[in-house]
């Protein structure tokens, strides 16, 4: 076995990020998934932007590109009772559902897992929804719609990001959506591996506001033991320095000094020990308290050096320190080479592209082929006669009726 999850089927009735990122993840560990989508249109994220045209007049969308590579695509017409009876032939033959359609949506077709339990008892349903499914643990925002910056904002994501006396800020689109894949596709092998002992299925309730609640923990934390609100701008009111500092060529880096073993080493590397015992910076509740004192040495400091001369001077003294870099930076980063992270993926149309890949290494896994994202409907014919054994004139007459 090369890869940890050859042999699961994943059939994945997904849209825009959270779901289909999520089965990314699991493609790009051996699964098999197999992306459903409607006749003729696809996916809504098919035609999201940035746009690569080639000589033909071709298009490729890198918005559809970056979460669906190592897939396979067939079309099926869900609205229709005979793409309805396909669909329920597929999860006979599946390990996996992956769905993130709208509210209710499921529900309406009459496919969801209460429907497909019975068809298959084995089978996994994972539901990523805005704000949950489970009737038992229904809110008040249960039927709501949502998207990434709806739900960065209600989690208290958005109050973290900005200044002190500015409006909320939406710091990396799409977190919500990401977050939430990854604790999907963790509840997912969860459940897998359960199955191995039980031999049953189950249903996954996996909820964007719920993940993003549980990446807020720290601020909930110390609320709960202090009495605190964390807001955009007052993090400095809990360690000093921490931050991002300007520096002499006009960028940034980023720094925390955590504790006092680093805060002597900090001292040190700016020059200045006599700060190390002085009363007013003695321990981070002193420092905090005195950033009108501490604050102006910390900046002349780095306002008189470069970037490189900052970080490569804390680093020689074991303080944390680091370059706020640019998406740039990043595809030229030396660091990053080294360790693969980045690859590159040719593309029919696009031609070779790079790509963030999976941020995890396992010394007995090969590393997975990449594959671009799959045409609308490419895999169709394949996986019906593979999967469900029809032959082409049966295929023939679902494709002129409009089924697939």
């Amino acid at each position: 076995m090369n890869y940890p999850l050859e042999g699961i089927r994943v059939l994945a009735l997904e849209q825009y990020i959270a779901g289909p990122d999520c089965t990314m993840w699991l493609a790009d560990n051996g699964a098999e998934v197999i992306k459903i989508e409607r006749p003729k249109v696809g996916e809504p994220r098919r035609n999201y932007l940035p746009i690569v045209e080639d000589g033909k007049g071709n298009k490729a969308y890198g918005g559809f590109k970056i979460y669906n590579r190592n897939k396979k695509s067939i079309t099926l017409d869900l609205q229709s009772e005979e793409g309805k009876k396909i669909y329920k032939e597929l999860v006979k033959h599946a390990d996996v559902v992956v769905e993130n359609l709208g509210p209710n949506t499921i529900k309406k077709l009459g496919l969801d897992y209460d429907v497909l339990e019975k068809i298959n008892p084995r089978l996994i349903y994972a539901a990523i929804s805005g704000f949950g499914r489970l009737e038992e643990f229904k809110g008040i925002y249960s039927d709501r719609p949502a998207f990434d910056p709806v739900i960065q904002a209600m989690a208290g994501i958005l109050d973290h990001i900005g200044e002190e006396d500015g409006p909320p800020l939406w710091g990396l689109p799409g977190l919500a959506d990401l977050f939430t894949g990854v604790v999907t596709g963790y509840s997912i092998l969860l459940a897998l591996f359960m199955r191995e002992k039980t031999g049953q299925g189950q249903f996954i309730d996996s909820s964007m506001y719920d993940s993003l609640v549980s990446m807020n923990a720290m601020g909930v934390m110390i609320y709960s033991f202090a009495g605190m609100i964390v807001r955009r701008g007052t993090a400095g009111k809990f360690q000093s320095p921490m931050g991002t500092f300007k520096v002499k060529d006009g960028n940034y880096v980023a720094l925390l000094v955590a504790n006092e073993f680093i805060w002597k080493r900090f001292c040190k590397a700016i020059g200045r020990e006599d700060l190390i015992d002085n009363p007013l910076t003695a321990n981070g509740l002193e420092r905090v308290k005195n950033k009108d004192f501490l604050g102006p040495i910390v900046k002349e400091w780095m306002e008189a050096r470069t970037k490189e001369e900052v970080v490569e001077a804390l680093l020689k003294e074991g303080v944390p320190v680091g370059p706020v870099q640019s998406t740039e930076d990043l595809i030229n980063c030396p660091h990053l080479k080294a360790r693969k992270m980045l690859m590159e993926i040719d593309d029919p149309i696009a031609g070779k592209r790079v790509f963030a890949r999976s941020p995890f290494r396992m010394t007995k896994v090969a590393d997975m082929p990449a594959k671009t994202a799959p045409d609308l409907g490419e895999h169709t014919d394949v996986i019906l006669e593979k999967w469900l054994g029809y032959d082409g004139e049966k295929i023939n007459r679902l494709r002129q009726d409009g089924i697939i």
